[in-house]
């Protein structure tokens, strides 16, 4: 009889018989990995009774995976009625258009803010009757700690490793675009990231080099954000990079869309909201379950660290770092949980943007029994991205030499089950990130392999579980 036949025998029976199979992990030999590179639960959602398990109680990094660790900390914590506020306030009244005093744009963390949004602020200060401020344009995004980026270590161009801050636009990306002019030279300029329409974004400044070490790279910038371009090592057109000061870049861009609305701003500056400032006009995010859906089917790193902070925050106002929230965040699961074995459990993030977090598969199957139906209801379906079969709804998460599938599934027989695997190599990954050029974004051919692999794995691991169960 085959290896991986006899593998899935001995956990069909084992599993019939009311014991959970604890057998080598099926299909691993076959898809290339050693047995310690596989971790996996497949467990009933109602009793956690595992079905089958392979070292679930082992270590492994989680990648997007710890997405669903924010998002039941931050619906137990925060509630399904939960919003974020963007708010302009002013210090002094609104005389024949003009309003005497300052205007603040305040930050509520709102992860989901977008020009449109931003629009739709002007437009309401408009109908204010506001034409002009006599006073300063400030921004106040005290409400949660601003940080440059989610994690240091990863790639300076990578958009999905973006700053992070209570006022945040169009999931702090912009793009980068350039051409040439009949002359020789180069135009360049950074727009925000958004579907009405072209804006410069003024708080990032592109430098045109005739030379360098490469195409593009930040420079240090006291006022804004500062990229150099290399044209001549930059054959595309265009490149979606990171927003490194989001408070400077929402407010610079809410100051040209209140420019379309016949508003004239002074250039912003930081400040605080001062007491007794009145509100003129809010605008409120979608409610938290529909920003966990999205977080969830598109996995943005931005908007889980912001919904991760704000969850943070809310328990302890003083969190002031990134390692601070999450070790909060941390702490919450472990006292909603107190039964569980949270030995070794560790999230570097909010968004799994972290080579040095670390998860069980037993921890995440407690996430998602915590979670429960509110969560379950809001993973995606992961048939249609080639991740896993169309019976599954899922959080998947991907790094180099780091994969996982987390979610619910429906097997043959009808019964909805819940289910956690993971594939690691931690020293293939630390050795990557002991070489890692912060210039480049390019996955190396033998991780894309070794990807390619796991997600094979996974697939057919959980096929195997639809068919028997």
């Amino acid at each position: 009889m085959p290896i991986r036949l006899l593998i899935v025998t001995v956990a069909l029976v084992l599993s019939l018989s009311g014991c959970a199979a604890t057998a080598a992990a099926p299909q691993t030999v076959e898809h290339g990995f050693p047995p310690e590179a596989v971790g996996a639960l497949l467990f009933e959602l109602d009793s956690g009774r595992a079905l089958e398990q392979y070292r679930a109680d082992f270590t492994f990094a989680p990648a997007s995976v710890a997405k669903l660790a924010t998002a039941t900390a931050a619906l137990a914590v925060l509630g399904p009625d939960h919003r974020f506020a963007t708010a302009l306030h002013a210090t002094g009244p609104v005389r024949a258009g003009v309003l005497e005093g300052d205007l603040i744009l305040h930050g509520g963390g709102d992860p989901a803010l977008a020009t449109e949004d931003l629009a739709d602020l002007a437009h309401g200060l408009a109908a204010r009757g506001v034409r002009r401020v006599a006073g300063r344009f400030l921004y106040d995004a005290t409400a949660l700690p601003e940080f440059p980026e989610i994690d240091s270590t990863q790639p300076w161009v990578a958009g999905y490793n973006a700053g992070i801050g209570a006022l945040s636009v169009n999931f702090n990306r912009f793009l980068l675009a350039w051409e040439r002019r009949p002359d020789g030279t180069t135009d360049a300029a950074a727009w925000a990231v958004s579907d009405a329409g072209r804006h410069r974004l003024d708080s990032v400044r592109v430098d045109v080099q005739a030379a360098g070490p490469r195409a593009l790279y930040p420079e240090p910038d006291k006022t804004g954000e500062r990229w150099r371009l290399v044209p001549a090592l930059a054959p595309p057109a265009r490149s979606f990079l990171p927003v490194t000061k989001p408070g400077a870049a929402t407010a610079a861009l809410f100051r040209r869309v209140a420019e379309e609305s016949g508003i004239r701003l002074l250039r912003p500056a930081a400040g605080r909201l001062p007491a007794g400032a009145t509100p003129l006009v809010v605008h409120q995010s979608p409610p938290l379950p529909e920003l966990v859906a999205g977080l969830l089917r598109w996995s943005n790193n931005p908007t889980a660290e912001l919904v991760g902070l704000a969850t943070a925050r809310w328990l302890a106002p003083s969190v002031a770092t990134m390692a601070e929230s999450s070790a909060m965040v941390d702490t919450r699961l472990r006292a909603l949980a107190p039964d569980v074995d949270w030995s070794g459990f560790r999230l570097a993030n909010h968004s799994g943007l972290s080579s040095e977090s670390r998860v069980t598969p037993r921890q995440i199957a407690a996430v998602l029994r915590l979670g429960g139906p509110a969560l379950w209801a809001l993973l995606p379906p992961k048939g249609d991205d080639s991740s896993g079969p169309a019976a599954i709804h899922a959080k998947s998460g991907t790094m180099a030499y780091a994969r996982g599938l987390a979610g619910v599934l429906r097997a043959a027989s009808g019964r909805s089950l819940g289910f956690v695997v993971f594939v690691g190599d931690p020293a293939a990954r630390q050795a990557l990130d002991a070489t890692m050029d912060r210039g480049s974004n390019a996955i190396p051919p033998a991780a894309r392999d070794w990807l390619n692999r796991a997600r094979a794995l996974e697939s057919a691991l959980i096929s195997d579980w639809i068919r028997h169960y």
